[in-house]
């Protein structure tokens, strides 16, 4: 049976077609919590949209080790217009916040190429334009979270763990469930 991913592609067999329903449970687990916990608002919605986007993104960088820009780019351009609409006065922390996001990410993979990607850097700037001031929160619990489950595989492959190569947007994605709930 052929599966094909959010962007088309054909999705690799076995574990990854795995990782699908328990990401879709958790998912839907954390949608209901923000609906209940922010009730009938805009808000909730905006939850809505953000845990269903670093969801989908979460399984195709888990499966493809990549972030698509046919669906970062596009979502950064509708959470931008809606919160724009919604708070006009917003609009400069928001690019601010959006950029210094992306940035975060940037300049470290400029620096040392092959561990962060470009994918990673766009979904930040998803997180910056949705979040505000709060994508502080996102950044550092992705960072914390990446940076234990960094050591754990080092602990179980010792030094052979350095080459191991860690999808990010899974961490993003918590990062951004935290600061539904926190922020």
């Amino acid at each position: 049976m052929e599966l094909r991913s959010a962007t088309g592609r054909l999705s690799p067999p076995a574990n990854s077609v795995q990782l699908r329903p328990v990401i879709g449970v958790a998912t839907a687990a954390l949608i209901v919590a923000a609906l209940v916990h922010l009730g009938p608002t805009a808000h909730a919605i905006g939850a809505v949209f953000i845990l269903s986007v670093v969801a989908v993104v979460t399984v195709v960088d888990l499966e493809q080790r990549r972030i698509p820009n046919r669906i970062v780019l596009p979502a950064t351009a509708v959470v931008l217009v809606v919160q724009i609409a919604l708070d006009p006065a917003m609009a400069p922390t928001l690019i601010a916040f959006s950029l210094a996001a992306g940035l975060f990410f940037y300049l470290p993979m400029l620096i040392f190429r092959g561990g962060m990607g470009m994918g990673d850097v766009k979904l930040a700037v998803f997180l910056g334009a949705a979040f505000a001031e709060v994508v502080v929160v996102v950044i550092a619990v992705a960072v914390l979270a990446a940076f234990f489950a960094a050591l754990a595989v080092l602990f179980q492959n010792g030094t052979a763990g350095r080459k191991s190569a860690m999808a990010f947007a899974p961490f993003l994605a918590l990062g951004a469930a935290v600061a539904i709930f926190i922020g």
